[in-house]
């Protein structure tokens, strides 16, 4: 069916971000573009939407989140973002267990706590979850995701003692009678997060998928790369309700797929798939195998070259070393698949480029191309090895906003090459935006201000936060957009307002180049628009 939108600042984000008046679409797909007096001269015979003379982008595209997780933390989990001390967590786990009337011997769960925002930094032990029931196995995560606190049943259960070791790539905090105080760091979470029952349920993963479509329309996001995986119990159910919506038509966002493994050998499982990178299932779409490199800034689990300034006696964590990667990026590659990794640390990050650059040849032989999702203490030499791989940095700008409280402590003067984005563009680096919902928001207009103006949304420090690597607006805007298409190699099909491209956009509140940079965040998607159908109006 062809539309005619008109009336509209409709900004094409292509390679002179034309701006336009009016666009006319058939069949999902841009047709034409130019004024409104034109385009209704050459359509006049088709349904006509007047814009109103209102802000029009190309929709957005977010470059990592964890999509299932958010709608689970959401629904099915307690939410601990707001806790300001262990004794307030100790009184929110309790009402949530009072008020969800959970019965004895079911495990709960909790998301989002924070160290940092409470008192002298303290962190909750399994002595505070004792507190709050003895009768029901807790795992608490922390806010970035890589991090638990368990609860002695839980560790119980799990077999936690005085003798277990650390795993590689983890660690069991301990009190010091060398007892586990309940804290522990990356791949250490999994002996309690294998006790925990994953979802399985085919009405409840339906549920929260459709739940988490919602959230992304609300934001303007209109392809999501997400990491869902390793949420639910059975891989191949998650499959199948994600085929059985796109069939259906229930599916509205386009979802490129991030395969996340913590061993070699579960890479087996999505071969056994029969699928590979790139390849498409309507709007399902494969994505990268994703590693996992390190943990937290916040936690000092990051994986660094050198130990922390503030924390000299860690260097944080690191999942594996230069050959064990190197292996596992040979044998994705050889299978078919991309790769990309979460990795925040300066040895991380570094570990995978050169993991990469082991298979060069084969990555540019199949067209790949392998990106690094977080990407936050860099060095001179991380930078060359992503110019010689062309490598993409898929960066959160929110962490701008998060981590400017602690990172120069973290690392000191390595902040010369971190959270450097403007100075890696000018080195002709790829980058795109990620929101890694749910550990920040998904909220794009919070993302480009945070970019442009390098301050915190409450507006501190004054002047920016290491102001030289702020971004100009237009190259913010891209982040988000064109450049977030090329990382799934979508630029032909999404990220810009082009003939021939798809018809996904939004409309916003405002002109956002008309806008102070400092109330960016205050613009407001009105209606998100995907393959020329409206799938969010306000």
């Amino acid at each position: 069916m062809r539309k005619l939108f008109i009336n509209g600042m409709i900004n094409s984000i292509d390679e002179n971000n034309t701006r336009h008046e009016a666009m006319a679409c058939e069949d999902g797909k841009i047709i034409a573009v130019g004024t409104s007096e034109e385009l209704k001269a050459k359509y006049p015979d088709c349904e006509t939407v007047d814009l109103g003379g209102r802000c029009v982008l190309p929709g957005f595209v977010d470059a990592h989140i964890h999509f299932l997780d958010h709608a689970i933390y959401e629904l099915f989990t307690a939410s601990l973002y707001d806790t300001k001390s262990p004794d307030e967590l100790v009184e929110v786990m309790k009402k949530y267990i009072e008020e969800k009337q959970i019965p004895d011997g079911e495990w709960v769960t909790g998301f989002g706590w924070d160290q940092e925002l409470y008192p002298d930094s303290a962190w909750p032990t399994c002595r505070d979850l004792d507190k709050i029931s003895d009768r029901h196995p807790m795992m608490l995560t922390r806010r970035c995701g890589t991090i638990c606190v368990a609860n002695s049943a839980a560790m119980k259960i799990a077999g936690i003692d005085k003798n277990t070791p650390d795993p590689q790539g983890g660690e069991l905090v301990r009190f010091e009678d060398g007892s586990p105080n309940g804290v522990m760091l990356e791949s250490a979470m999994s002996l309690i997060g294998n006790c925990v029952p994953k979802m399985s349920d085919r009405k409840q993963i339906r549920q929260c998928l459709e739940f988490a479509c919602e959230e992304m329309v609300k934001n303007g996001i209109t392809v999501a790369h997400t990491e869902d995986f390793t949420s639910v119990s059975d891989k191949r159910t998650l499959w199948e309700v994600y085929l059985e919506m796109a069939a259906q038509g229930k599916m509205p966002v386009n979802l490129v797929l991030q395969l996340r493994i913590h061993k070699p050998e579960q890479m087996d499982e999505f071969f056994d798939f029969g699928f590979h990178s790139w390849e498409e299932f309507g709007k399902i779409k494969i994505g990268p195998i994703k590693f996992l490199g390190d943990g937290s800034l916040g936690a000092w689990s990051a994986g660094l070259n050198e130990p922390y300034s503030d924390k000299p006696d860690t260097t944080g964590c690191l999942y594996f070393d230069v050959e064990e990667m190197s292996a596992m990026a040979k044998r994705a590659v050889e299978h078919g698949f991309d790769l990309t990794i979460h990795a925040i640390g300066d040895a991380a990050v570094e570990t995978f480029l050169d993991s990469c650059l082991s298979v060069k040849d084969e990555i540019k032989a199949r067209g790949f191309r392998p990106s690094v999702i977080h990407s936050q203490i860099m060095n001179e030499r991380i930078f060359e090895k992503y110019q010689e791989l062309d490598a993409i940095g898929l960066i959160q700008p929110m962490y701008i906003h998060s981590d400017m409280c602690i990172a120069d402590d973290r690392v000191g003067d390595r902040m010369k090459t971190s959270y450097c984005y403007n100075t890696m563009r000018k080195k002709g680096i790829r980058l795109a935006a990620g929101s890694d919902l749910p550990i920040e928001s998904a909220n794009v207009m919070e993302g480009i201000q945070v970019n442009v103006t390098r301050q915190h949304l409450s507006g501190y420090p004054e002047g920016g936060w290491y102001p030289e690597e702020a971004l100009d607006l237009l190259e913010a805007i891209k982040w988000h957009t064109i450049y977030g298409a090329y990382v799934s190699k979508d630029e032909d099909k999404y990220g810009s307002i082009e003939v021939g491209k798809q018809a996904n956009f939004v409309v916003l509140s405002r002109d956002i180049f008309d806008t102070p940079k400092t109330e960016i965040k205050n613009i407001a998607v009105e209606e998100t628009w995907i393959d020329g159908e409206q799938v969010y109006k306000a």
